[in-house]
């Protein structure tokens, strides 16, 4: 029992004194004492938290949590993790119907972009308000909002009114999104947080598969409203579990505190900032070219205001991003890795069921079904990262070899053609699957595991925040280099200009239209014009594998 009382030490394996003071390693055992860390932290008790004895070392019991009220806890929090990734792509097959009932077609991406953007901008905030209110009530709030911004939805009476309420969807879909990973850490010692996260990422893998399918149903068979309303009846069973049993440590700031050194000249600044950028990676190549005015301007001009916020974190007494973050090389290097993750998780969701519906034949709703075995691989990658994190008390390892499965697969995917056979595809998904969702666990954990407990909810908000940037731009870029290639591509084979707008337009379509050696032509150009983008993915899962080298390997001491 020795073992479990000393559980979540955190040691380096390497460069032990090197960057003590940016690493931030945690040493706080369960008395509550804690080590200095070279930071204004350091000698503070991190969190009020319930004292298990040795006797009483089960999941929960960190919180005070009998087994039984952990197990629903958890249930909880991962019904409102599934509705928030179901929300991420379950409109997707609906848009054609949703903008030919309100004649807005042009406006059509903005019901994914405007959820997509809200969620991202969010996601560091509740980190750090997390430090002032109770993570349990932060959660509870989110999941209101969430609600809210469905019933509008749902509601909604014109395309204007169903982005705006896709916004505020956002907006409470981020901060459980953000404040799930978060609560983990509250309930578990912080070697065991993976295992107990890969549910979270399984659950996120059935939302990503079952998103489209379910969109496409109600769409068809039902109404379009009911990609919301659904929401609306889940989400409150995640509500009153989070009322009725979840409990966690109390804030460590005060209140008056909080209002009086909030950083707010820097919220702004960063709010601005990641809006602007994000606007112009999801109007780039879509909305506007991307050497427009409009995409280099805001791009630009968030990049100048991203640059202003992080002098000003310098500067304030309670930063947003505490500027530790930006001179601790095991945290930078594991933010770089999870953009660039995100890059090749989305960018491989969004484009591989496109590839299934064109080379193999699939109808656009079933062509969602080619993402299991990828969601297939993650959901057995993500587990087993997790018990090797329990069971060996390392946290990297997992990222570097989950990284280098990416990098495998991608390189392999390169190859696609109109002539690559299912098996081959399917074979390789779900390796890139185990990489993906080992990868997920390692660079969670590690930056996680790179901070001390205080600091937690900030860095894991801002490690998935990163992320999801990084998803919008492997969504954004890959349709660049795609479509690019596509269209020069469909000019060579002679088509008219209202075929190629019909090709282009609607994939699902060219069985029906074309045929014979034009048929096959046809085919022959989506798939070489989509090597681009399987070369894109190669190049990010690169530098994932690049970046997660430059962070440190962490131990978990028994």
């Amino acid at each position: 029992m020795a073992e479990s009382n000393s559980a979540e030490v955190l040691t380096t394996t390497s460069h032990v004194d090197v960057e003590k003071v940016d690493a931030a390693n945690i040493d706080v055992e369960r008395n509550g004492s804690a080590s200095a860390n070279g930071n204004e932290n350091g000698n503070e008790k991190s969190e009020d938290v319930f004292e298990p004895s040795a006797e009483d070392s089960h999941p929960g019991a960190k919180a005070g949590l009998t087994l039984k009220q952990f197990w629903i806890v958890m249930f909880g929090l991962n019904c409102g993790m599934f509705l928030t990734a179901l929300d991420f792509n379950i409109v997707s097959p609906a848009v054609n119907v949703i903008s030919s009932q309100f004649g807005a077609y042009d406006r059509s991406a903005w019901l994914g972009t405007g959820y997509l953007i809200s969620f991202a901008l969010v996601m560091p905030f509740y980190g750090k308000l997390g430090e002032t209110f109770s993570r349990r009530s932060l959660f509870i709030f989110s999941t209101l909002l969430f609600i809210l911004g469905s019933g509008l939805c749902g509601g909604s009476h014109s395309m204007n009114m169903l982005i705006a309420s896709r916004v505020v969807q956002g907006l409470g879909g981020g901060g459980v999104y953000s404040l799930v990973n978060v609560i983990v850490t509250d309930l578990v010692p912080l070697k065991d947080v993976g295992k107990y996260l890969s549910f979270t990422g399984l659950v996120w893998a059935i939302a990503d598969v079952a998103g489209p399918l379910v969109g496409g149903a109600f769409a068809q068979y039902a109404s379009w409203r009911w990609c919301f309303y659904i929401n609306l009846c889940i989400s409150p069973i995640s509500l009153i579990i989070t009322l009725l049993v979840l409990r966690v440590p109390a804030p460590t700031v005060g209140l008056v505190t909080a209002v009086r050194n909030f950083d707010y000249i820097g919220a702004l600044a960063m709010t601005g900032g990641t809006t602007m950028v994000l606007l112009g990676i999801s109007w780039g190549g879509v909305t506007f070219p991307w050497n427009s005015g409009q995409v280099i301007g805001t791009i630009v001009g968030g990049g100048v205001l991203v640059i202003i916020f992080a002098i000003i974190e310098h500067f304030v007494r309670e930063p947003l991003i505490p500027p530790v973050f930006l001179r601790n090389r095991a945290v930078m290097a594991i933010l770089v890795a999870e953009f660039f993750y995100g890059a090749v998780l989305l960018g491989m969701m969004y484009y591989v069921p496109q590839f299934f519906q064109l080379v193999f034949g699939d109808t656009a709703t079933l062509s969602g079904v080619s993402l299991l075995p990828l969601m297939l691989g993650l959901a057995v990658g993500n587990p087993v990262a997790g018990w090797i994190t329990s069971k060996y008390g390392i946290s990297l390892a997992n990222a570097w070899v989950g990284a280098a499965l990416e990098v495998l697969v991608t390189g392999l995917m390169t190859r696609w053609n109109a002539h690559t056979s299912r098996a081959e595809a399917v074979v390789e998904l779900v390796i890139c699957g185990i990489g993906q969702g080992a990868a997920m666990e390692g660079l969670l954990v590690s930056v996680q595991a790179s901070v001390t407990p205080m600091l937690i909810g900030v860095v894991t908000s801002l490690a998935i925040f990163v992320q999801t940037v990084g998803d919008i731009f492997g969504i954004a870029f890959f349709a660049t280099v795609y479509q690019n290639e596509l269209r020069s591509k469909l000019v060579s084979l002679g088509l008219t200009s209202s075929q190629i707008a019909s090709v282009s337009a609607d994939a699902e379509s060219i069985r029906s239209s074309f045929s014979g050696t034009q048929l096959e032509d046809i085919i022959s150009v989506y798939a070489e014009s989509m090597q681009n983008g399987w070369w894109l993915m190669f190049a990010c899962a690169a530098v994932l594998l690049i970046s997660s080298g430059f962070s440190r390997q962490h131990s978990f001491a028994k």
